[in-house]
This record gives C-alpha cells, sequence and structure tokens, in this order.
C-alpha cells in the first residue's frame, strides 16, 4: 500500500493542500470558533467545521486518488478529473451521510462498519461506470462485501490513529505557538498553532485517498 506514495508524498500534499490545508486556516482564522461544549456544537457551526470541509477537501481527494491509481497522469489531468467526478461523488456524499449519520448516532462502530461499506465512492466516482450517486453506493456496497469485516477492523485502527495525530499535532502546534508568544511574536504563534494541526488535516486526507485507492485496486 505504501509502494505508490514512496517519492510522490510531496506532490500529494501540495495537491491536496489547496483543498484542506488553506481551507483548515481560513476556517480557524474567519470562522466560527471550535465549540467547547455541546450548547456551542450548533447547526451553523458543524456546517463551517465539518461540512464545508468534506466538501472541498473531497476535490483534493479525489486529484490524489486519480494521482495514484494513474500514476503517469499529470497533476492537470488529476484536478480535471477531480473536478469531473465531484458532483457525483458529493451526491454520493450526501445520500452516505443518511445511514452513516443514523447508524453512528445508535452506536460508533455501526457508523465505522457504513463508512467502509461505502469507502469506494472516490475510485468509483473516478472510474466512471457509474452514473448516479445512487448507484455508486450500491457498488460500493457490493464490492466491499467480502471484505466488510477486515475493513472495519482497519477503519477502526485508524480512526484511533487520526485521533491520536490530531492530539499530537494540536499539542505540538499549542507549545511552538508559546515558545513563540514568550519572545513577543503573538501573531507568529497563532499562526504556528493553527497551521501544525492543518498540516496533519491535509496528511489523514491523503491517507485516506490512498486507502480507498488501495482497496479499490485490490477488490476490483
Amino acid at each position: 500500500m505504501t509502494a505508490p506514495l514512496r517519492g510522490r508524498l510531496s506532490l500529494l500534499f501540495w495537491m491536496v493542500a489547496p483543498f484542506t490545508l488553506l481551507v483548515d486556516m481560513a476556517l480557524r482564522q474567519f470562522g466560527p470558533p471550535q465549540p467547547q461544549t455541546a450548547d456551542e456544537l450548533t447547526a451553523a457551526t458543524m456546517v463551517w467545521l465539518v461540512v464545508v470541509p468534506a466538501v472541498i477537501g473531497s476535490l483534493g481527494q479525489l486529484a490524489v486518488a486519480h494521482l495514484l491509481m494513474r500514476p503517469a497522469s499529470p497533476p492537470r489531468v488529476a484536478l480535471d478529473a477531480a473536478f469531473a467526478a465531484w458532483p457525483l461523488y458529493l451526491g454520493a456524499l450526501l445520500l452516505s451521510a443518511i445511514p452513516t449519520g443514523l447508524a453512528a448516532i445508535a452506536l460508533v462502530l455501526p457508523g465505522i462498519y457504513v463508512t467502509g461499506r461505502f469507502f469506494l465512492s472516490v475510485p468509483l466516482a473516478l472510474a466512471g461506470s457509474e452514473r448516479t450517486p445512487i448507484g455508486l453506493l450500491r457498488q460500493s456496497w457490493e464490492i466491499t462485501g467480502p471484505a466488510a469485516w477486515p475493513i472495519f477492523g482497519f477503519l477502526l485502527m485508524a480512526l484511533l490513529a487520526v485521533v491520536g495525530l490530531s492530539l499530537v499535532a494540536g499539542g505540538v502546534g499549542a507549545a511552538i505557538g508559546s515558545v513563540f508568544n514568550l519572545f513577543g511574536a503573538k501573531v507568529l504563534g497563532s499562526f504556528v498553532a493553527q497551521l501544525v494541526p492543518a498540516i496533519a488535516a491535509a496528511f489523514v486526507a491523503i491517507g485516506s485517498a490512498a486507502l480507498a485507492s488501495y482497496l479499490y485496486q485490490r477488490l476490483v
């Protein structure tokens, strides 16, 4: 799985960064503050902090997946393919949010299972074998059936890793920012404190697209 990433990680990072890192930084700077309690978690906050990054970030994931599945493609072709597949994938993302959200509300683990069954939506949208969001989700569900539980286990471990990475990145960013603050560079300290978690989020997006591409190539 790591072979396609070797020597291309910098390219993939700069491919996904405009759709993840820059969006994350902009929302941290100009968007609503991060909710500290359940009462602060409003619908508007969810839209800005969850929906907007997911929608825009999906473009970067589509471009990364295209490059991993077609290594000979130049970045511009990958971006063109991402924009072409974007409407179809967004439709599938919207539809999958309903069963995935309901399963996650019931219990976290069923939500992860349903996410795994729809996990091939990114590479399938690029493949062009389905023309409707429902068809895309149905095909992903069918393909992942034989490997549903291994995918579930892998996603569970990946989720724990992402949570750990986010905590570490947030801590590192805050620590480095505090050092700059001690020397009176508060603006730079605030920038660094926001930059480190945003970089981590970009690599998470790359990892998600890479895993989906790998599973697609193994199962299809």
